[in-house]
């Protein structure tokens, strides 16, 4: 434990901070100093307990995804992929397409991944972009592809076995449920 004294003596009569010289010090040294003392106390009081932070749900991931997993000669026509979404204990195929090269690229790579930010499976199809950097799930390694669709729900796609995972620029990938 860190025990922490105070360097401003005190006029013993009226417990005033005085300096050396016992002259009174400056209003802003005083309310600084006070300032000083309620920051380290509040950064003490956190420290003191011990225990982990509680991690925000967000972080866990309720679902899992695949992508391309299927035999070749599942492969949509027209291009493309397919993929599997595993959500709330259900399994659920969807189609997958990419809009510009790269998004085209990522869309037939074999590859697997997580899910984040998903309450319904309604919020999984859509339009995935190159997720902002504050959309990141804290905790989770920076590692492959973060993608999020207007709903907010994230996926991410780890390197795929061959080891390079196209970079989805401005482009986007497609996602489709199948009925």
């Amino acid at each position: 434990m860190v025990c922490l004294s105070a360097t401003i003596p005190l006029d013993v009569i009226g417990m005033t901070p005085v300096q050396h010289d016992h002259r009174p010090l400056p209003a802003y040294a005083i309310i600084g100093a006070v300032a000083l003392a309620a920051f380290l106390s509040l950064a003490l009081a956190a420290c003191g307990t011990g225990a982990a932070p509680a991690q925000p749900n967000v972080a866990q991931a309720p679902g899992t995804v695949e992508l391309n997993k299927a035999p070749p000669n599942d492969v949509p026509p027209g291009g493309g992929g397919t993929g599997t979404v595993f959500f709330n204990g259900t399994l659920y195929r969807f189609a997958i397409g990419g809009l510009g090269v790269e998004g085209s690229a990522i869309a037939i790579i074999q590859t697997s991944g997580e899910v984040y930010r998903l309450e319904n499976i309604a919020r999984f199809p859509g339009t995935y972009r190159r997720a902002p950097n504050a959309s990141v799930v804290a905790g989770q390694t920076g590692g492959g592809l973060w993608l999020q669709n207007e709903y907010a729900t994230i996926m991410h796609l780890k390197v795929p076995p061959q080891g390079r995972m196209p970079d989805l620029g401005n482009d986007a990938l497609r996602v489709v449920l199948d009925q």
